[in-house]
């Protein structure tokens, strides 16, 4: 039998946690050193880390030699840009989400496409949003100024991130490891586009304020909104229909930043909603049904957004007169 904590969380009969509170969350999981999956310390049990960007993909674009733009503008090698995470939790996450994703991944955008035919987009969100969690959970430990004179805050206090936005990204992705039952209400934006099989093979950007990232992979692309209940998709659908066929990078990006544009002017976002059977062990994950509706845009946020990230590109682009 489940019991509830002191401060809310949920533990079960071995003493793991199955539901952080939000309290619990920020002190272990966000300012502390403990296993981003299931909280344990690293006094207790063997750690071995978990990088941002899964080992296997590193070697299959061959990219442990090279570094990722970090928001500061500064950059980290892929092979180090890891998070805390205890050996038990590394090896269940490889069993469970990273073999599925590797084997789809080498079978392209078809077996991608197939599978989520038949399967929906749980593994897909789930393995993305873990991707997302752990590339801000890093900005906690990296400083924002290499000057030392400018002080050592961490890139996260620097960026001002509010760490309850993304518990509820943390209790989802967990359901790996908690059993948790989770609804489809409870999934946000997700697309899976052909890209064209020109330039880079790897491509990864994503945006903390508006929730959402992007990761090309070869020959197709991830493109996920994480709080929105689906309703940023929704007005992004005329443009989506207009495409044939594979799109280019820089097209990709385009879409990243408009889903991103979207997604902050939504009138309301979802918020998910858990509930337990304490008795029975069961923990379900729900969103809160919202009807979308855009607040009055604001189009200098749209050109904000298209500058950064299409801002490796421009630095490349010349003009003639």
């Amino acid at each position: 039998m489940w019991r509830k904590d002191s401060d809310g969380s949920v533990i079960d009969q071995t003493g793991g946690v199955i539901y952080f509170s939000l309290d619990r969350f920020i002190r272990d999981i966000c300012l502390g050193d403990c296993c981003f999956i299931c909280g344990a310390n690293p006094a207790s049990v063997p750690f071995n880390d978990e990088h941002v960007i899964p080992r296997w993909l590193l070697r299959r674009y061959d990219l442990f030699a090279l570094s990722i733009a970090l928001p500061n503008g500064t950059a980290i090698r892929y092979d180090r840009y890891t998070v805390p995470c205890c050996e038990a939790c590394n090896a269940l996450m490889g069993r469970v989400i990273e073999e599925a994703m590797r084997c789809l991944v080498e079978g392209g955008y078809d077996a991608v496409n197939t599978y989520q035919e038949q399967h929906g987009i749980l593994t897909f969100y789930v393995w993305m949003g873990l991707i997302f969690l752990k590339t801000h959970l890093k900005d906690r430990t990296l400083r924002a100024h290499l000057d030392m004179r400018k002080g050592n805050t961490p890139i996260a206090r620097e960026l001002q991130y509010n760490w309850g936005g993304l518990h509820y990204l943390h209790t989802l992705v967990r359901c790996f490891a908690t059993g948790a039952e989770i609804q489809t209400s409870a999934l946000g934006s997700f697309l899976a586009i052909r890209v064209q099989q020109k330039g880079d093979a790897f491509d990864f950007g994503d945006l903390y304020t508006a929730q959402s990232v992007m990761l090309r992979l070869g020959d197709f692309a991830f493109l996920v909104a994480f709080n929105d209940g689906g309703g940023a998709v929704q007005f992004l659908t005329q443009k989506l229909q207009r495409i044939t066929g594979p799109i280019s990078s820089l097209q990709l990006r385009e879409l990243a930043a408009e889903l991103a544009f979207l997604n902050v002017h939504l009138k309301e976002h979802s918020e998910l909603q858990s509930s337990f059977d304490l008795r029975r062990k069961r923990h379900r994950i729900k969103g809160k049904p919202v009807w979308p509706e855009l607040v009055t845009p604001d189009y200098a946020i749209r050109g904000e957004l298209m500058h950064y990230v299409l801002r490796d590109h421009l630095r490349a682009t010349k003009s003639h007169k």
